[in-house]
């Protein structure tokens, strides 16, 4: 079980020497002729950057926050633009290997790095108590105006980040900061409720209790002793732990989009001002924000890269020396990835240093077009080529519908006949989240026995390539014969062999159907008409296949299932499914590198893409049958931190079962620990949450607890019962 953070950070997995090299190779005539190889990894000790490994920034309240800078040697004397990454992710231990390769790479192309604590975190003052609050958004205002008041700052400054980072830049972006020029947003969003890892479509995803436990226990780590002092580092961690409350039970109470997501989400996008690089994965559930911020802040000047990838960076050049393959935890997995920090410095050198490189010259948007899915390759690189829209929405998009007849997917509707479908809670097993993480095992599997339990439309057997770029949408008339009930769409490609290759995916809360603000239950029996909008893809559907719409009630372990089970009806000839198609043509030139095979390399597994009952364990008689699904571990693994000469330890457990009969057996066990060593200094961190749910209601438990050495200094348990509302 690879999780969100362990993605972002990479550990220090690759100074024990798990890095591979990636090479530039087979690639396209014309992506070989136009770019230049991978350029190498920045070491910290070279002369042109310097390296400060500690710094405090005021704050208007007498706060002061921790920061490490990365600059170039040549900013002494003529300053040049910076960029902040704001994290609540540990600069000293935790995130150091990463933000080495990003500083280092982004320092000696010219651009200075300052990676900041959020207070309350790592080695800044103060306590955290949840995501985005307004002391967080308020200290990145001082923190921007800090930065660019430094002697060696130029007065311009962006914002990167990726996830985490990726919600601090683009709220920063959405209040017109005068010093925020620009903005690098890596698998994030500006719409909390819509697409984080909370809710989707009004349904409550599996993602709010593997994050609120991993969130746990960054939030209540304590700083390191050696930046904030022997005499204070036990009294700031305990401010921090008896902040500590119950996230999976309060994000739980927040069902609709109310105000506590609305804090950090963009109200108004004429406001936003600051350019905006996006850079996104289809693996990934954070995709949409790319193409909606494209379109509804068209006065933003912005581009977007969007690759094969989970939610990480698009591909870093490794050290030199090291060996070996670069774990799943790495970035620009699934393959290819792209040589991404010669990029991100051209755009930050255009909009903070003023240099006219042509980076925003030729398209604006850029899509890796899938021929297959990631996980049927693995590790070789995933099927297909780079192409390249002019902008987004492009005007070179055209709309291919379908109708949903009894027959199939056909170009005219035929109606008068009405499709059922009932609710499966054994249905969802290839996908095993909606937000992949870089471990292949989280990625989607082939579809065909969740297929056979869905209700399903084919087209024709295509006689030509369909090449689709966007979002799906799907109109259906629908009716149910209970008050609660959620629509789940597939959208994948049928080959000549049978097998069903995931594509695209929609879901509503039919609650949902006019607000999520506001739902609404539905009445037995009556027609409504809902539109569900797809996840954006790229994708060949080959001549010779077939593509299949799947429909079903629900979709666990992704999605908590709804009070009662469900039987569905569609309206045939009164739904259709319109995709969004792009021409052929010849290869698009690329302004970057690709990296290819760095994956592919003896010894590396290959993904569990055929077996979508993949560790399900099932027991029970035939209609009872109890479904297990157990990933992670709880044994700690360590690795050691140069520089910080700390060991930073992880492990994460997550346990779904249901029983086939009862969506109220559907439960949830998540566990999180982290540990720091070094010396007498010991410290360990544990957190754990459990959910089930009643017809009426969702019954949460929690706990968290940690220890100095063998000493427990804090414990905590809540539980809590919680109405459903019309979840």
């Amino acid at each position: 079980m690879t999780t969100r953070r362990r993605i972002l950070g990479g550990l220090a997995l690759a100074q024990a020497g798990v890095v591979s090299r990636m090479t530039l190779g087979g690639a396209q005539a014309a992506e070989a002729s136009q770019t230049p190889l991978v350029e190498p990894f920045v070491a910290l000790d070279d002369p042109a950057i310097r390296v400060i490994e500690n710094v405090y920034i005021p704050m208007p309240d007498g706060a002061r926050l921790a920061a490490r800078m990365f600059l170039p040697s040549a900013s002494t004397v003529a300053p040049c633009g910076a960029v902040l990454e704001y994290l609540p992710y540990r600069k000293r231990d935790g995130y150091r290997y990463r933000d080495d390769v990003a500083g280092a790479g982004l320092a000696k192309r010219g651009v200075a790095l300052v990676r900041v604590d959020i207070r309350g975190t790592g080695d800044s003052d103060g306590v955290m108590v949840d995501e985005y609050e307004p002391v967080e958004q308020a200290d990145v205002v001082s923190v921007l105006r800090w930065i660019a008041h430094q002697p060696w700052c130029n007065g311009a400054v962006g914002m990167r980040g990726i996830s985490y980072g990726s919600f601090t830049g683009l709220q920063a972006a959405s209040r017109s900061l005068p010093e925020l020029k620009a903005v690098v947003s890596a698998c994030g969003t500006e719409q909390r409720y819509l697409d984080d890892v909370h809710y989707r479509g009004g349904c409550l995803i599996d993602d709010q209790w593997t994050w609120a436990m991993e969130w746990q226990v960054v939030l209540r780590a304590p700083p390191d002793p050696k930046i904030v002092g022997e005499d204070n580092w036990r009294r700031m961690w305990k401010e921090r732990l008896e902040a500590s409350g119950p996230l999976t039970i309060n994000w739980n109470e927040h069902q609709t989009d109310d105000a506590l997501w609305r804090y950090g989400s963009t109200q108004d996008y004429s406001q936003i001002k600051a350019a905006i690089f996006h850079v996104a994965g289809m693996l990934d559930s954070y995709l949409p924000s790319a193409t909606r911020l494209m379109e509804r802040a068209p006065q933003a000047p912005q581009m977007a890269l969007i690759g094969p990838w989970a939610h990480k960076w698009p591909g870093y050049a490794m050290p030199a020396g090291h060996k070996g393959f670069p774990t799943d935890a790495h970035d620009g997995a699934p393959g290819p990835g792209v040589d991404w920090l010669p990029l991100e410095a051209r755009w930050w050198r255009h909009w903070l240093n003023g240099e006219q490189n042509g980076v925003m010259d030729g398209p604006r948007f850029y899509a890796f077009r899938q021929d297959a899915p990631s996980g049927f390759a693995y590790p070789k690189d995933t099927p297909g080529a780079f192409v390249a829209e002019p902008s987004w929405p492009s005007p070179r998009v055209r709309p291919l519908r379908f109708w949903l007849n009894a027959e199939g997917l056909q170009a005219e509707p035929k109606t008068g006949s009405w499709m059922q479908h009932q609710t499966n809670l054994t249905l969802g097993f290839a996908n095993r989240t909606s937000d992949s993480s870089g471990a292949p095992g989280d990625w989607w599997r082939e579809q065909s026995r969740d297929d056979a339990l869905s209700l399903c439309f084919d087209s024709a057997v295509l006689t030509a390539p369909v090449d689709l770029i966007g979002e799906p949408m799907l109109k259906v008339r629908v009716r149910s014969d209970k008050p609660v009930a959620k629509v789940y769409a597939r959208l994948t490609e049928v080959t000549p062999d049978g097998h069903s290759h995931f594509v695209s995916y929609a879901l509503l809360n039919l609650t949902h159907r006019d607000s999520h603000e506001n739902p609404t239950p539905l009445e037995p029996g009556r027609d409504y008409d809902v539109t569900l909008k797809g996840q954006f893809a790229c994708y060949r559907f080959a001549a010779g296949s077939k593509i299949r719409l799947a429909l079903s009630e629900t979709w666990w372990p992704v999605v908590w299932p709804s009070p009662e089970r469900v039987t569905l009806q569609f309206a045939t000839g009164l739904c259709s499914l319109t995709l969004p198609t792009r021409p052929g043509g010849a290869p698009d030139v690329l302004p970057f590198a690709l990296m290819r095979g760095a994956y592919d390399q003896p010894g590396v597994a290959r993904a569990p893409y055929w077996e979508p009952m993949e560790g399900v364990h099932i027991s029970g008689a035939e209609g009872q049958r109890l479904f297990v699904l157990e990933e992670g571990s709880k044994t700690v693994e360590e690795t050691f931190v140069p520089g910080a000469e700390t060991y930073y330890g992880e492990a994460y457990w997550l346990r779904r079962t249901i029983r086939e009969d009862d969506p109220n057996s559907a439960e949830m066990e998540a566990e999180a620990v982290n540990t720091l060593r070094r010396g007498d200094w010991n410290i360990r961190l544990h957190a754990w949450s459990k959910g089930r749910s009643t017809v009426d209601s969702l019954i949460c438990e929690e706990s968290f607890e940690a220890w100095e050495g063998t000493k427990q200094v804090f414990a905590r348990r809540w539980t809590r019962t919680i109405p459903r509302n019309l979840l």
